[in-house]
């Protein structure tokens, strides 16, 4: 007859615990299960499976459970782990005095591990009750795995460090206390709790056997990783819950446009921009741990490489000064970096005094590490399906000040993945590496991923789209911005229709929505829609300088241009670093599952040699139509005009988007004088300072607010669209698709925008360009330098067209005039027009204003 274990279900015992452990709900529920089932008619021969999301607190979990064991009377428990890692991190989990030591238990239990037998010893030769009075601790054994499989023979050495001396010494006799296999299958309720239990499933036949031996009355797996084929799960709470209810970060995708390549420069840009988003990540660390009196933890680096020799060039190359610098900011852990130093600094990560920025591992690292600052993690020459699984992110989950701070660059962690975006998004097993398969349903599971597939594929093919669609669909929301980060917490759409029919997913992300409508169809009729300020800043105001002026065009060839207008061409050339664009990837339940736009990063640039910019540069110009294509040209490009130019930049060392600024800085000069035309203006103005109001509003009757969409396709013009967290309104609506709203979404996710604000012809801020014409410009935006910008987006056709060029040199001249403006003392202005191919391939502000030479008074 197969033993079984003999407790009973006791509700106030369980809030007790569950009070004394301070168990998350989650946790706290499963608990409840998990006695409840015990407590009934189980299988012993079943394992009892807790599915629970990586970094919820798994350990806690089984530490309340071993306290509810105790108070039971059960006498012994086996706790197996997958490896030496994590065997270490229970034993200090179950150890008083250990940093890792988990409190609740006023009786903690007494370890045994295979190096050290002396409290089962003592418990064997001795009264218990003599020591601890009607109290007695349990003997909890913490073994991984490898350590219970049978060795090849009983006989042999037991003090060595082979796997079979190892392996041997539970199954041989000791002379204090006798064989501690046997005591343990001799044992009618002796529990086994498999930590990471997916590690032990049907395939594992060595791992099974060695549970099957020790026959207990009842095994216990807690994973994040099921199998719903084989495993009998009594309790579920996946990734997206876990992330919906702010026990763990949100992941946010950290990526290029166009990804990376797969050589070892690329795999340096991959790290270079890694290091960046730790060094802002830190930034953000500290800060709050000195607002908060909090001590310091060091936002740490997350390598993941694909063998071990990958894995040491990658730790040698980080250790040179063009990274860290430094040997000990580098922690190098894989099967041949496992020594005790080695442990002692991964056991110490999360230490004030820890010295070490990145971790590089090749799957060591996968299960049950829990350090709690993992801020960045980079994957290096990996198959989609390894990369992105729960458990390699799972490792920086945690959030590292034990609880949500209200600060996106905290709250989230960034993953930078070696492919692009789109082909991240268009993988077969999309909901499998996101951990969000348990978001949608069986029968539903193809049609969403199917859907994601072909968003991704139309984003990549639009030039205009900045960001990789992931559905499709609407819903009307009103939601309060997060405090702290000035980020979003906008809706976006469902897939599907809005039918029936149409696929919705579980949001697993951590934005806060304080009331969110009903769907459109169900919208009343005469329901009123405020359009509100932005709380994040609602005591900005601002006066716009209203205009009249004159405007006059004077009059302006290769062979002509003189170092002066070459010089000044050079000096616009920017040198700009690169930026990684970062979405939070979102599910909802019974909603969607898309991505948010959260503010670019900024990051250097790809390096390009001198030879190699100057080659690029005197093909380009000799490439332009109107330029003769004859060998005279051709030798004043390559031995003058160019060099000239190059000798002018304010900068040394080329990089791709220096070059790329060069190519069109260059190009524009050269079109300027073959075509004879100089797009110049002199103004004459009177500026009327005008006070922007800025207040709530209500839409017309039957209108809503709706979600933002990523596609040209989707948009509607003058519709009304939230989720903006840098605007001075928490919704906006728009004239155009790329000359408005592209440019809106940029000046949203540019980090050096403080805010914007869309100007309606209502508003009364104009500009005259005569004395009889006037517009309206679309944008002001301040910048992180103080710099109050005029911004008009326009399609490519204004860069041709006369009236819009008036407009353009009249407002540069008004900038320039306000300089001299009592009204406008101690501020600083720009222009800048903003044409639809500048604003589609810029990736932040600084780009867009490299792209558009634009004007300020700003010295």
């Amino acid at each position: 007859m197969a033993k079984r274990l003999s407790i009973s279900f006791d509700s106030d015992l369980l809030e007790a615990i569950s009070s004394d452990f301070d168990l998350r709900a989650p946790n706290k529920e499963a608990l409840r299960q998990l006695v409840f089932t015990l407590d009934g008619d189980y299988d012993p021969k079943m394992q009892q499976v807790l599915n629970l999301a990586t970094g919820v607190g798994k350990t806690y979990l089984m530490a309340a459970f071993v306290e509810y064991l105790r108070r039971q009377g059960v006498g012994n428990v086996v706790i197996v782990t997958p490896g030496k890692t994590v065997q270490a991190k229970t034993v200090q989990n179950f150890s008083p005095g250990s940093p890792r030591f988990i409190t609740g238990s006023p009786l903690p239990p007494e370890v045994v591990t295979p190096q050290d037998y002396s409290a089962w010893i003592a418990r064997t030769n001795g009264a218990a009750m003599l020591s601890f009075g009607r109290e007695v601790p349990m003997l909890a054994f913490i073994f991984n795995i490898q350590q219970l499989i049978a060795p090849k023979s009983v006989e042999g050495d037991t003090l060595g460090a082979t796997k079979d001396s190892i392996r041997r010494k539970p199954r041989r006799f000791d002379e204090n206390a006798g064989v501690l296999f046997d005591y343990l299958k001799d044992l009618d309720d002796l529990v086994v709790i498999a930590d990471e239990s997916h590690l032990y499933g049907s395939n594992a036949v060595s791992f099974n056997a060695a549970l099957r031996e020790l026959d207990p009355a009842v095994s216990i797996g807690l994973t994040a990783s099921v199998d719903k084929k084989t495993d009998h799960v009594i309790y579920e709470y996946p990734l997206y819950r876990a992330i919906q209810d702010k026990f763990v970060k949100a992941p946010v995708l950290a990526f290029r446009k166009s990804g990376y390549g797969t050589d070892m420069a690329s795999e340096e840009q991959q790290l270079r921009d890694a290091l960046r988003l730790r060094e802002i990540k830190q930034t953000y660390y500290d800060s709050y741990a000195s607002n908060q009196s909090h001590t310091r933890i060091n936002a740490v680096l997350f390598v993941v490489c694909s063998d071990v020799d990958h894995a040491t060039q990658i730790a040698d190359l980080l250790r040179t000064p063009e990274f860290f610098g430094k040997d000990s900011a580098v922690l190098q852990v894989d099967s041949k970096h496992e020594d005790d130093t080695t442990q002692k600094l991964l056991e110490c990560l999360d230490q004030p005094e820890s010295p070490v920025l990145a971790v590089v591992s090749v799957n060591k690292l996968k299960e049950g590490w829990d350090v709690k600052n993992i801020a960045v993690v980079v994957t290096l020459r990996a198959m989609a399906s390894e990369v992105l699984t729960q458990q390699t992110m799972g490792r920086g989950l945690r959030l590292p000040f034990g609880k949500y701070t209200g600060i996106g660059q905290i709250d989230q962690l960034d993953i930078i993945a070696h492919q692009s975006f789109t082909e991240l998004l268009a993988a077969e097993n999309v909901l499998q590496q996101f951990g969000l398969e348990e978001a949608v349903k069986e029968k539903d599971k193809k049609q969403v991923e199917k859907a994601i597939r072909t968003a991704a594929e139309h984003g990549s093919n639009s030039p205009e789209t900045r960001t990789t669609p992931l559905a499709t669909g609407e819903h009307a929301f009103t939601r309060q911005p997060e405090v702290g980060n000035g980020e979003p917490t906008p809706g976006l759409p469902t897939i599907g229709d809005g039918t029936d029919g149409g696929v919705a997913l579980p949001r697993a992300g951590v934005r806060t929505i304080d009331d969110e409508l009903p769907a459109e169809d169900n919208v009343p009729a005469l329901e009123v829609v405020i359009v509100k300020r932005n709380p994040t800043f609602s005591t900005v105001d601002y006066t716009f300088p209203t205009s009249t002026i004159e405007v006059q065009q004077p009059p302006i060839d290769l062979s002509e241009i003189d170092d002066f207008e070459l010089e000044k061409a050079a000096r616009k050339v920017t040198s700009t670093g690169d930026v990684l664009l970062r979405k939070e990837i979102i599910a909802a339940l019974g909603k969607n599952l898309r991505t948010e736009d959260r503010e670019s990063a900024e990051v250097d640039s790809v390096q390009v040699d001198d030879a190699g910019a100057k080659d690029t540069l005197v093909r380009l110009v000799m490439n332009i139509s109107l330029v003769p294509k004859t060998s005279g040209t051709a030798r004043y490009v390559e031995t003058f005009l160019v060099p000239k130019f190059m000798s002018m930049v304010t900068f040394s060392g080329w990089t791709m988007k220096s070059l790329d600024s060069a190519r069109n800085q260059l190009q524009q000069l050269i079109h300027d004088y073959v075509d004879k035309t100089l797009r110049s203006t002199r103004e004459v103005a009177k500026v009327y300072p005008k006070v922007m109001r800025i207040e709530d509003y209500s839409l017309p009757l039957g209108e809503t607010v709706h979600v933002q969409v990523e596609d040209r396709a989707d948009f509607v013009a003058r519709r009304t669209y939230g989720g903006w967290f840098k605007s001075l309104m928490e919704s906006e609506s728009f004239d155009s698709y790329s000359g408005e709203y592209v440019l809106a979404k940029l000046l949203n996710t540019s980090p050096s925008i403080v805010w914007w604000h869309r100007l309606h012809p209502q508003a009364g801020a104009f500009v005259h360009y005569n004395s009889m014409d006037r517009y309206f410009p679309d944008f002001v935006a301040l910048d992180t330098d103080g710099v109050h910008w005029i911004i008009e987006g326009k399609d490519e056709r204004g860069r041709d067209d006369v009236r819009v060029q008036a407009k353009r040199k009249a407002a540069e001249s008004l900038v320039r005039r306000l300089a001299a403006e009592e009204a406008f003392v101690g501020q600083k202005w720009g222009y800048l027009i903003a044409y639809e191919q500048d604003t589609a391939r810029a990736d932040t502000w600084e780009d867009l204003k490299s792209f558009a030479q634009p004007v300020s008074n700003a010295l």
